[in-house]
């Protein structure tokens, strides 16, 4: 699965600001499963779990892709695709997800729940207060003040290009008592991996 920086036009949305969402929407991804339907067109309703290429069979028009489309692109793309090769005039079509593909962010070290968390369908990143404590949080003797996270980071091929590991003191991320220069908040994405050493007693 390719993981990329989201632009800098996500941002946090309504009622939880821990989360970064798509202001545009939830975008489809490989893995998800969906539901396309024609009303009054019962031989063209598929289930189907969406490729890797991102792309789709349906019924009459073949392979179809959903490359960065909400529900609502989806829906006026197999619309559009049913008109352009004349099968249908005005297709009502409805796009549904069944079940999200899963993604993880992986815990190792000092936390109660070790091993992977999986993000909330509609995350495209969280911050990393609030992923520790969604696992589990941290145990007696973790070393709060500097959170190993490691980042890969891929091409559009899915191939890796490289990594990075970020020094994080969420203890003070926790409190608000951030230094000058320091991170303000420090966001968490699918396919990190979080490690937290213990403490020297």
């Amino acid at each position: 699965m390719v993981f990329l920086f989201p632009t800098l036009s996500l941002r946090a949305q309504n009622d939880d600001p821990s989360i970064l969402r798509d202001p545009t929407g939830y975008k489809l991804r490989p893995g998800d499963r969906i539901k396309v339907s024609v009303l009054g067109e019962s031989d063209c309703n598929i289930e189907a779990t969406i490729k890797n290429d991102e792309s789709l069979r349906l019924a009459y028009i073949g392979e179809l892709t959903f490359s960065k489309m909400n529900i609502s692109q989806a829906e006026r793309h197999v619309a559009q695709e049913y008109r352009r090769q004349k099968i249908f005039r005005d297709p009502k079509v409805s796009v549904t997800i069944i079940k999200y593909v899963e993604r993880f962010v992986f815990l190792s070290g000092s936390v109660n729940k070790q091993g992977p968390y999986a993000f909330p369908p509609e995350a495209e990143a969280m911050n990393i207060v609030q992923v520790i404590a969604r696992a589990g949080g941290f145990t007696d003797i973790a070393s709060k003040t500097k959170v190993k996270v490691t980042r890969t980071f891929y091409d559009e091929f899915g191939k890796i290009k490289n990594s990075k590991t970020y020094e994080v003191d969420v203890e003070a991320l926790s409190s608000g008592s951030v230094a000058e220069g320091e991170y303000k908040t420090f966001m968490i994405y699918p396919g990190d991996h979080i490690f937290v050493k213990e403490r020297l007693v």
